[in-house]
């Protein structure tokens, strides 16, 4: 609304110079589409930065990335690019975006969604217990999908299963259609060897064709031990072709390997 108000104002402003005196209304112009030129420019190298990363175009993206953070970003701006230096392993310069971020005051929720990339990275890189704390600490004022998807891994990771089937069950109840949590789902009961459960969740996860490799690699580890080996190797062969990054959970290799391990 204030940016609004303010266009309307520049705009009234440069027809006041145009009906004064010709050349200050051009001055006026030129003044106005030089600030939203340079207000907007940012906003433009992000977009084109994500299209760039969503054909697969991982270079032409982080010279996108790289020209919209010398215009200078906004804070939400910074995190996405903080997120997707984290995707691709450059962990320091990731974590240098998030720390300068977060050393600075700013608005609750922009803070939460800070600190919930932050700690991301820190599991990403083998931090869990510092990345359970900070999930901890801001889940009760920033419960979204994204949060329940990342502390309930987290759980299953410390091995604290009576937690991580509470809290995953809850996660489930709040968005049963989102992938990640799915997954959790069928990490958590595979983990309990309860693989008629696992597999119930694996079928509700592949029917939303999932874009992570971990999960079709689930799904396979539960097909095969229900002896269900064609869905297993369908599963892992289609694994294979999709791209690996930093925030992957599994690896070709690793993939490769079960499936060589049903031939």
């Amino acid at each position: 609304m204030l940016e609004f108000l303010l266009l309307i104002g520049m705009i009234t402003l440069t027809i006041w110079g145009f009906m004064n005196n010709i050349l200050l209304g051009f001055v006026l112009l030129i003044a106005i589409l030089l600030y939203y030129y340079f207000k907007r420019y940012a906003t433009f190298c992000i977009m084109l930065a994500m299209r760039s990363y969503g054909n697969g175009q991982i270079v032409k993206s982080f010279h996108w990335f790289e020209r919209a953070e010398k215009r200078g970003m906004s804070i939400p701006q910074k995190i996405t690019y903080a997120y997707y230096l984290l995707r691709e392993g450059r962990v320091e310069r990731s974590e240098a975006v998030l720390n300068g971020i977060l050393a600075f005051p700013m608005k609750p929720a922009l803070k939460y969604q800070a600190k919930s990339t932050h700690a991301l990275m820190l599991l990403k890189t083998g931090r869990i217990m510092e990345a359970q704390e900070e999930l901890e600490e801001i889940f009760p004022n920033f419960k979204n999908t994204t949060i329940y998807g990342n502390l309930g891994y987290v759980y299953i990771l410390t091995g604290k299963l009576d937690k991580a089937e509470a809290f995953n069950q809850e996660a489930y109840d709040f968005n049963k259609d989102d992938t990640v949590i799915l997954d959790n789902m069928v990490q958590l009961y595979t983990k309990l060897s309860d693989y008629e459960k696992a597999w119930q969740y694996a079928e509700e996860l592949m029917a939303k064709k999932p874009t992570f490799a971990e999960a079709y690699y689930d799904a396979a580890v539960v097909a095969k031990n229900l002896g269900k080996t064609e869905e297993a190797k369908g599963y892992l062969e289609h694994a294979l072709t999709i791209r690996i990054s930093f925030m992957s959970g599994v690896s070709h290799e690793e993939i490769q390997s079960l499936l060589d391990s049903l031939s």
